[in-house]
């Protein structure tokens, strides 16, 4: 990699953003995540919910669903397909439900009348309205027997568009077609349908034209009226009505090098006009470019003007910028800001292991040559030392030939020939930061646990505070995981779970699918501190026990008895000590009466 240059991010698998532009939803490596366009936070996600290594993500769409109550605020939706015709719906919680509406790969997917319905069209030709909460299906259209490949639904959702071999216009209503695209045209690969049905734009295969076609639905005819063109193919296609010019639209297209065009038609049959184009510049590279992952129309006004959300960066940093254009044609060029995470995240692996590898050699080469340059000048003072000297009398203090050679360490091979190893630091707060994150987006609970076992509480700490709440939600994950395991491994992660709850407990407790992660984590630490009070108990009934046990080996006499210790109130040792006086007592007149009955007085009367 050349100076500061960096590689176009990766796009991701699929993307969408919801109905009403505020929220953008993407797959990317097996990871579904969504931000929240206003702030580009990242407000949920899952990993990799349809556990499935034989199929994969080919769609995704995104809506805010308002809740019975309006102050328990909106319930976030997400749809996913794939390629074996497998639709999942999530939500804070996790998949809701599952279903195979289609027998083969899943088109396009699409939420409608305020997030309570989504549609989903198929390669099979199917179309199918389901209940997005309970997955179940409320109708099905059989729109084609040719595979269909692509599918879009007008922003006021009373028509939809279908693109096979032959392109359809449907009623939503009504569950019928209203007209088609003449076939000789081509297949269709890229659709839109204005909010009215009064015209639609498409992109045929290996073109680079976007078509406007005027919708007539009284006569059920459609007429080409421009051609828009493009340097590139575009990879997105929308359309709407303008409401500056009753006779006009606006298209949006963004090409598949990621650059975004936008065109204001004050009439569909306006051929010659110049489009606004977005892009973005990396603020890395003066002369490189981001490429624009997707673009969405939002709000048009009166006054000529149009609004254009605006996403690209990296899967792992997205940025989101809304764009307000007018009718002058200007180009805009966006900037993209960088911090030093998402800068690792620009950079490919194989760039990033070069420069770690021209990094160690040049640290290596650097001692070196300090090294060397270091003894060849003790060499040559050496030399100029002897040389300066003159005395034609032999000095018997001068150093012998050997005694100059040991201090030059000529004469110990050993200590030439034989490499030091290199040292084993282990990392520090400025490396496994970086290794932390590595792992929970690879899901490498391998390296997760090499990182673990650093116990340098600076480490710790720093490590932590730069997480990114879906890191942290994933690290908390990994967290429950592990602690149901024992030995060093959980007391490795103790201090790691310290810190970040200690770090995070905010951002954790502000998103919904923590809560159920935190619920687990308590119940796994009380089942396992539930047990030490019996455990005790039993330690202690085992120590007494076993103390009277002597060993078979030896003696009875060597055998040490045990020692009973009984805790009595200080009434009680009163009690006793008085009983054993009156006992010595009684003993005493016991003897004076056992002297008397057996004597024969005669000692009696000595005394």
């Amino acid at each position: 990699m050349a100076g500061d240059k960096t590689a176009a991010p990766p796009p991701p698998d699929a993307a969408a953003f919801s109905p009403d532009g505020e929220l953008f939803a993407a797959v990317s490596d097996r990871l579904v995540q969504v931000w929240r366009t206003g702030g580009g936070e990242i407000i949920e996600g899952w990993t990799d919910p349809i556990s499935a290594p034989d199929d994969s993500y080919s769609c995704i769409a995104c809506c805010s669903v308002q809740k019975k109550h309006k102050k328990d605020g909106n319930l976030i939706l997400v749809a996913v397909g794939t390629t074996n015709g497998q639709v999942l719906v999530l939500d804070s919680t996790g998949v809701i439900w599952k279903n195979a509406p289609h027998t083969c790969k899943v088109v396009s997917l699409h939420f409608a009348r305020h997030g309570r319905v989504l549609y989903t069209a198929g390669m099979d030709g199917i179309i199918c309205e389901l209940n997005s909460r309970t997955g179940e299906s409320k109708d099905t259209i059989k729109a084609t027997k040719k595979p269909i490949n692509s599918f879009t639904l007008s922003h006021d959702e009373k028509f939809m568009g279908v693109s096979s071999k032959i392109t359809r216009l449907f009623s939503v209503s009504e569950k019928k077609e209203i007209l088609r695209i003449p076939s000789d045209v081509g297949p269709v690969q890229l659709m839109s349908v204005s909010d009215d049905g009064r015209f639609l734009v498409s992109h045929v295969d290996n073109n680079k034209e976007v078509q406007v076609w005027s919708c007539d639905q009284n006569s059920c005819t459609i007429v080409s009226t421009a051609s828009l063109t493009m340097q590139n193919q575009p990879k997105i296609v929308e359309c709407t009505r303008s409401t500056s010019y009753g006779d006009g639209g606006i298209v949006l297209a963004v090409s598949k090098k990621g650059v975004a065009h936008v065109w204001h038609l004050q009439t569909l049959s306006q051929n010659e006009v110049l489009p606004t184009k977005i892009s973005v510049k990396n603020s890395l590279d003066k002369k490189g470019r981001i490429p624009i992952i997707s673009a969405k129309l939002c709000d048009t006004n009166e006054d000529n003007t149009v609004k254009v959300h605006v996403v690209f960066g990296s899967p792992n940093f997205l940025q989101f910028k809304v764009v307000e254009l007018d009718d002058t044609c200007k180009d805009i060029n966006l900037v993209a800001e960088y911090d030093e995470l998402a800068k690792q995240d620009m950079v490919s692996p194989q760039e990033r292991n070069l420069e770690q590898e021209a990094k160690a050699n040049s640290k290596d080469a650097e001692p070196v040559q300090g090294k060397a340059k270091k003894r060849t000048s003790s060499v040559l003072d050496s030399t100029n030392d002897t040389t300066k000297e003159v005395n034609p009398e032999y000095n018997l203090d001068e150093p012998t030939m050997e005694e100059k050679l040991a201090s030059l360490n000529l004469l110990n091979k050993s200590e030439i020939t034989e490499e030091q190893p290199p040292s084993l630091a282990p990392p520090s707060a400025d490396s496994v930061h970086v290794l932390l994150k590595q792992a929970l987006r690879a899901d490498d609970h391998t390296e997760l646990l090499k990182c673990l076992y650093n116990r340098d509480e600076k480490v710790i700490v720093k490590s932590v505070s730069l997480l990114t709440p879906a890191d942290v939600v994933k690290l908390l994950k990994f967290f429950v995981l592990l602690i149901q395991s024992r030995g060093a491994k959980l007391v490795c992660m103790l201090p790691w779970l310290q810190a970040l709850l200690c770090r995070h407990m905010s951002s954790i407790v502000s998103q919904e699918s923590s809560l159920l992660l935190l619920n687990s984590l308590y119940q796994l630490i009380d089942a396992r501190t539930s047990t030490f009070k019996s455990a005790l108990q039993l330690s202690t009934t085992l120590d007494y026990l076993f103390s009277g046990v002597s060993d078979g080996e030896t003696d009875e006499e060597d055998a040490v008895p045990p020692i009973i210790y009984e805790d009595k109130d200080t009434d009680d040792e009163e009690s006793e000590v008085d009983a054993m006086e009156t006992d010595e007592e009684s003993q005493e007149l016991g003897d004076v009466t056992d002297a008397s009955e057996h004597s024969d007085g005669s000692d009696i009367m000595t005394d």
